[in-house]
């Protein structure tokens, strides 16, 4: 009959179900054997994520003279397949592509993975990564929990893995730049720092319909709660606690609180407290509109500022350090110093050709070869991303937060711990 299996058919199919099945749920996999990247050799990279900052990596990557396209894979057929057609016309070459990430981790020809898929996969998706024995390129925010970043850092440390985390910034001159000026001490002590940026834009409200042909749903959910399907959540997923912790506070909060971590030379705070609200009814289900909040650092403060036209020195966003003498404000096309006095001309940097930036991803591949740590390592990436988590928590928890960053938990509050992790729906668990 039509419908029926050969054997031969069938036991290829029930082969590749229980190694799917393994990775998948008892995680039992041993680690794939890592191949030696020679110092002239091309790193081989699959893109595991290829919607809208997928694809710009794909581009990117297609023409990196330091790397080689050999795989790519989305949940959604018709992004891999506009990836697909993004990569041969920038180098002319057929990629092989999937549906199912869990097909790519095992090929020993894959050197490093690029995850570029929404936040609530970023966790899980890097420590099976290392567990194959790839390094990983993994877009921020690093996780939605804080949890499961130090889990992350965990896995990179356990299985020698290059760990690096999408924030460009620490790549551009034009941040670099403003860092020695800042370290220079030429703007004195910096005693306060602050990161800016406009309101969250997601719109309230889902209407679920019927699952789009070529997507897989159940896998893009993965370990997030089952809902049915609805493209709101799909296409606007920042607005969603299911799959990002704040919208604009862990997307651009990442970005921008890891440069004031850098300026500052701290990355753990003390306290945090935060305010904000959806006074307009614009923002996502989940995420506040308007969020303002402070951190305390030992000697300095930091506000992160979430406001309806929100501009300074003429920046729609960026950081701004305030010291003793002056004070510095960048964003990634220039940085200016006030006052005039002080003599230091406006710096105006490249422009900003792609959020996937060249630099950055180079420093990767440098680190993969001779496997050293990036620019953006991972722990480094944890502490940027877990500063915005915690401002979040304290939005919710409604009061100000004491944390003990030794063992990343808050003093004596049981309740604003709760926030610090999050179920994963069967079969997904962190391995390990």
């Amino acid at each position: 009959m039509k419908n029926t299996l050969s054997r031969r058919a069938f036991l290829g199919r029930t082969a590749k179900t229980a190694a799917l099945t393994a990775i998948a749920g008892a995680f039992s996999v041993p680690p794939a054997r890592a191949r030696i990247v020679g110092a002239n050799d091309a790193v081989n990279v699959a893109v595991i994520g290829t919607g809208g900052m997928g694809s710009r990596h794909v581009e990117a990557l297609a023409k990196n003279p330091n790397c080689r396209l050999v795989a790519l894979c989305d949940v959604g057929k018709s992004r891999y397949v506009r990836a697909a057609e993004i990569a041969k016309g920038v180098s002319g070459a057929d990629i092989p592509t999937y549906q199912d990430f869990r097909e790519v981790l095992p090929r020993e020809d894959v050197d490093a993975i690029f995850i570029a898929t929404p936040d609530h996969w970023h966790p899980l998706l890097a420590m099976l990564g290392c567990e194959a024995g790839k390094d990983v390129y993994v877009e921020k925010p690093a996780s939605p929990t804080v949890a499961e970043g130090r889990a992350m850092v965990n896995a990179a440390r356990r299985y020698g893995r290059v760990m690096q985390l999408g924030t460009q910034q620490r790549s551009m001159p034009v941040f670099q730049k403003a860092i020695e000026v800042v370290h220079s001490g030429r703007i004195g002590q910096v005693t306060s720092a602050s990161a800016w940026v406009d309101t969250n834009g997601f719109g309230l409200g889902e209407n679920p319909e019927p699952v789009p042909k070529g997507l897989d749903w159940d896998l893009w959910l993965g370990p997030a709660p089952f809902v049915p399907y609805a493209p709101e959540r799909y296409f606007g997923f920042m607005g969603w606690h299911d799959y990002a912790r704040g919208g604009q506070l862990t997307n651009w909060g990442v970005h921008l609180m890891d440069i004031v971590h850098w300026g500052i030379q701290q990355d753990t705070p003390l306290s945090i407290q935060a305010l904000g609200g959806s006074y307009q009814g614009g923002a996502g289900a989940d995420n506040y509109e308007t969020i303002d909040a402070i951190l305390e650092y030992p000697g300095v403060s930091v506000t992160w500022e979430q406001r309806h036209s929100n501009t300074q020195e003429g920046k729609g966003y960026g950081i701004h350090f305030q010291g003793t003498k002056g004070e510095l404000f960048v964003d990634r096309g220039s940085f200016v110093v006030r006052p005039n006095g002080l003599g230091i001309a406006e710096y105006v940097g490249a422009p900003e050709l792609s959020w996937a930036n060249d630099d950055h991803h180079n420093n990767f591949f440098h680190c993969v070869r001779t496997r050293q740590k990036p620019a953006a390592d991972i722990e480094q990436g944890h502490r940027s991303t877990s500063a915005v988590l915690l401002a979040g928590i304290a939005l919710k928890a409604r009061r100000k937060l004491f944390w003990d960053g030794a063992n990343e938990k808050f003093f004596n509050d049981p309740a604003a711990d709760s926030y610090l992790t999050r179920a994963y729906r069967p079969p997904w668990r962190i391995p390990g």
